[in-house]
């Protein structure tokens, strides 16, 4: 069982592109969630967020602007979105530009919103100055009642605007939500080169088209963050947060400023993440990107699932198929043979509900609790089996103890004697180690080097004080 979470009264900024909505989501919400450009275009799936104002809440969402171009279809879908979240919400803010006067995309839009009969607050944005204040009279023939004068850039206006926008409704449903402690939330990156169906993969999941779907790359521009509670075979309660992140192409072939700001938006994510997705391609090639992105992962020490998408697509499958992808992908990816590799189609849902499973399965081995005598156990038997190699002349280290310190990641902590020496290799055989002996396939697992005090020198330094 799973659906979308929406707590609170639901509010959208609606209007033709390039008037400022994006800076509005960006100043209300207090986070640079969606990206802001002067590109017209540049929110093409709605953002949601949560706004809070004098212990109120709200869900905000930003739309796509009604004037896209209309010459390709992801732009038509987008516009299609946006009027469906309109329609959806129980406040509309339409937002103008002051600078550029009333346009007739501006009319249009007023006659929808009326049609829908929708509460709206009309916003003029970009009032930067009091020369500017003559300009608003204008707007006044769009026969809303509720105009507000702001400056998204510099905040004026804005707290008016919260003020009645939060009178609209009860205190109950802007109350903050109880938070239920027994319910685990985990935050779930998916990344990928574009046009591998992330954004499909998402509507999968949550059994609803919130992202848009394209065959043009770079449709999603913005990481987006979609929750949803899941009950597992227990009826346990989980929140999955999903975010889907801009694809990501190497620097060099990246000419527009927009996407560079959206690829290092989601390496942002990939960092905040719990686990990430990797989607490839299963009819396509491993390309650099792929690789570049799983160096990230492995940088970051991120729990990983391998998600092979359009395995549907693959002609002449058989029973071995699997098998023979999976060590073509080892054959690429040789430091990531830990991860889970899981073949779907997100077009017909193929292997979606094990995916999630597989999700649950890696929260908890991100979560297992090892004892220390256990840990150390296993450290005297990886000693045995392999002692860390060093080059002629470098100090040999002396490892003293291996202890868990922190869930969540799984992170562990060498303490030894000329810690500089221990190579990144010889942290990765202990990472396996604890893989194998505690089943934490899937998880990323920290290894922290702590030099170990040379007690001779405490010693002589006590003898020191106590001489004086």
């Amino acid at each position: 069982m799973r659906h979308i979470i929406e707590n609170y009264p639901l509010v959208a900024l609606v209007g033709r592109t390039n008037v400022g909505k994006s800076t509005i989501f960006n100043r209300l919400i207090g986070d640079k969630k969606a990206l802001v450009s002067s590109i017209a275009g540049t929110t093409r799936d709605q953002r949601v967020g949560i706004c809070s104002w004098q212990n109120r809440n709200i869900q905000l969402c930003d739309t796509a602007g009604l004037d896209i171009s209309m010459e390709e279809e992801i732009d038509r879908q987008s516009i299609k979105k946006a009027g469906e979240m309109a329609q959806k919400a129980e406040l509309v803010l339409l937002v103008v530009d002051v600078r550029h006067g009333l346009l007739p995309q501006d009319r249009e839009y007023a006659q929808k919103l009326k049609k829908w009969k929708k509460k709206v607050f009309l916003v003029v944005n970009k009032v930067d100055s009091n020369k500017q204040l003559s300009d608003v009279n204008d707007f006044y023939r769009l026969g809303f009642k509720d105009v507000f004068v702001i400056s998204a850039k510099t905040g004026a206006g804005t707290g008016d605007l919260l003020d009645a926008v939060t009178a609209q409704f009860s205190k109950t449903e802007m109350d903050e939500k109880p938070v239920n402690e027994t319910i685990k939330e985990i935050k779930i990156a998916i990344i990928g080169k574009p046009n591998v169906g992330k954004s499909s993969l998402i509507n999968k999941i949550i059994g609803e088209e919130r992202a848009i779907v394209s065959s043009v790359a770079h449709t999603t521009r913005d990481s987006q963050d979609l929750k949803i509670e899941y009950a597992d075979e227990k009826n346990e309660i989980y929140y999955l947060t999903f975010i889907d992140t801009a694809g990501i192409v190497k620097h060099r072939k990246i000419t527009d400023k927009l996407k560079e700001q959206s690829i290092e938006q989601s390496f942002e994510m990939i960092r905040n993440s719990d686990i990430v997705f990797l989607v490839l391609d299963g009819s396509d090639e491993i390309t650099v990107q792929d690789k570049t992105l799983a160096g990230e992962i492995l940088e970051n020490n991120k729990s990983l699932i391998f998600v092979i998408n359009k395995w549907d697509l693959l002609p002449e499958k058989d029973t071995h198929s699997d098998k023979t992808y999976i060590e073509f992908l080892h054959g690429h990816f040789p430091y990531l043979t830990w991860a889970p590799i899981i073949f779907v189609s997100a077009k017909t849902g193929f292997k979606i509900d094990r995916l999630v499973k597989i999700v649950l399965e890696i929260y908890h081995n991100q979560n297992k609790v090892i004892s220390d005598d256990s840990v150390n156990e296993l450290l005297t038997k990886a000693l045995h089996k392999q002692m860390p190699r060093v080059a002629k002349g470098v100090a040999i280290p002396v490892i003293d103890t291996l202890k868990q310190v922190k869930t969540n990641p799984q992170t562990f902590e060498i303490t030894a004697k000329n810690t500089q020496s221990i190579h990144f290799s010889y942290r990765r055989f202990i990472q396996n180690q604890l893989r194998e002996k505690y089943k934490l396939a899937g998880c990323g697992i920290r290894i922290r080097l702590e030099e170990r005090e040379d007690t001779r020198k405490i010693d002589a330094h006590l003898k020191t004080k106590r001489s004086k």
